[in-house]
């Protein structure tokens, strides 16, 4: 398969699952939570270890989650990735050296800049040059495609009325 005919897949950030959990909880809403499964089931979109273990509140998304993790749909990370991340956040700084918050954005960027994937994020772009950088703003800097629109994703992976 050339690159022309190669299948754009999605690699998904937490704030993503936890928005949708949000606004389409898991327990009320069994056709959209089924359809997302199937299309991680289909190679649509990847779920990574370190999104799954960022959903720490139990209740249904994270049953949700360890039931696709026990089900081998959940991709794990490794040190390739971990490194590439260390480089983008000196290059980029993205990580709150107080909190840690944001390590994982380093880690989902460099899985997708090694595997040409497309990040679905729904981060803002930073607002001025003192902020930390953001998920959009590397994916801009790196050439990584970026999906900011839940509907865009939910179309690619075939939500249609």
């Amino acid at each position: 398969m050339n690159d022309q005919t190669k299948k754009e897949v999605y690699l998904v950030d937490t704030s993503f699952l936890l928005d949708f959990a949000l606004w389409i909880p898991v327990d009320l809403n069994n056709y959209f939570w089924s359809h997302l499964q199937s299309s991680l089931e289909n190679g649509m979109w990847i779920l990574l270890d370190i999104v799954k273990n960022e959903i720490r509140s139990k209740g249904p998304l994270k049953s949700w989650c360890e039931n696709q993790m026990r089900k081998g749909l959940v991709v794990a990370i490794g040190e390739t990735d971990k490194n590439r991340g260390v480089v983008i956040n000196n290059t980029y700084p993205m990580i709150d050296q107080t909190t840690g918050r944001s390590e994982t954005d380093t880690y989902l960027i460099a899985h997708a800049e090694a595997n040409g994937l497309t990040v679905v994020s729904r981060e803002s772009y930073r607002e001025n040059n003192t902020e930390l950088y953001k998920i959009p703003d590397v994916c801009a800097a790196l050439k990584i495609s970026l999906i900011r629109q839940p509907r865009a994703f939910l179309e690619r992976i075939g939500f249609h009325n």
